[in-house]
């Protein structure tokens, strides 16, 4: 009987102690995403304003004011973000309607536009005729989509390619993004939708991510009633980040 109770005790111990590990690697890494992602805009809002003070040129004005304006609508997109952490486990809160998913990838496209073409990305797309409405709540799916977008596009190479497909049956939609970049290890794939998790070379690629736009979705995709799903052949074989949602009839 004390043998049981010893190994009750002893497992119990452990099972603080790693909670207590994992609740302190949180805070911890919580308090150090917050303060070098404000940081970061914040550092460019500075220094962009105070070369104003020196110039004159209109060009070059304008060229500041587009820099602000960047900085800006990504200190209100990290905002959105952390402040969205409660409210989207609340499913009450979702204003679901039928929605064009052509219509929400179509517009997440043009929001990063730029980055493909500086990065001379080769991006394939389908016209997606057949595509049927979806009932969704239209900010929190382009949030996803946006998330899987913007992460293919960091984690590919200049020159690289992306292409995004679809699959539809009469009980669901799968919405992939493919990618040839950086691909995903056996641990990371483990770890994706873990809060605050993200890869070594990932930090290294992408300074400014959070790790909490993945932990979102799947919540995200779950109050839908649908999934998300990833895969990878390995370091440097490219990834494959899928959505699936319900056909609603």
């Amino acid at each position: 009987m004390s043998t049981i109770i010893i190994i009750v005790l002893v497992l119990a111990f452990l099972f603080l102690l790693r909670y207590t590990i994992n609740t302190h690697t949180n805070e911890k890494s919580f308090l150090s995403i917050i303060n070098h992602t404000f940081r970061t805009p914040l550092t460019n809002i500075k220094w962009v304003s105070d070369s104003l003070k020196s110039e004159t040129s209109f060009e070059k004005q304008t060229e500041a004011a587009q820099a602000i304006s960047i900085s800006v609508n990504r200190l209100l997109e990290i905002i959105d973000i952390i402040g969205g952490i409660k409210d989207v486990k609340n499913r009450s809160s979702y204003d679901l309607k039928a929605v064009s998913m052509r219509e929400v990838i179509e517009t997440a496209i043009g929001k990063y536009r730029e980055p493909l073409n500086q990065k001379k990305i080769t991006f394939q797309v389908p016209t997606f005729i057949d595509m049927p409405l979806l009932t969704v709540d239209t900010k929190r799916i382009s949030f996803v989509i946006d998330a899987l977008l913007e992460n293919a596009i960091f984690y590919t190479k200049e020159g690289g390619h992306i292409t995004i497909t679809s699959n539809i049956n009469k009980h669901a939609v799968t919405l992939s993004i493919h990618d040839d970049g950086i691909g995903l290890s056996w641990t990371e794939k483990y770890n994706l939708y873990n809060r605050f998790y993200r890869g070594n070379l990932a930090k290294k690629m992408n300074t400014d991510g959070t790790g909490l736009s993945l932990y979102l979705s799947k919540i995200i995709m779950e109050r839908h009633h649908g999934s998300i799903k990833a895969s990878s052949g390995g370091r440097d074989h490219g990834s494959t980040f899928s959505i699936i949602l319900p056909v609603t009839r």
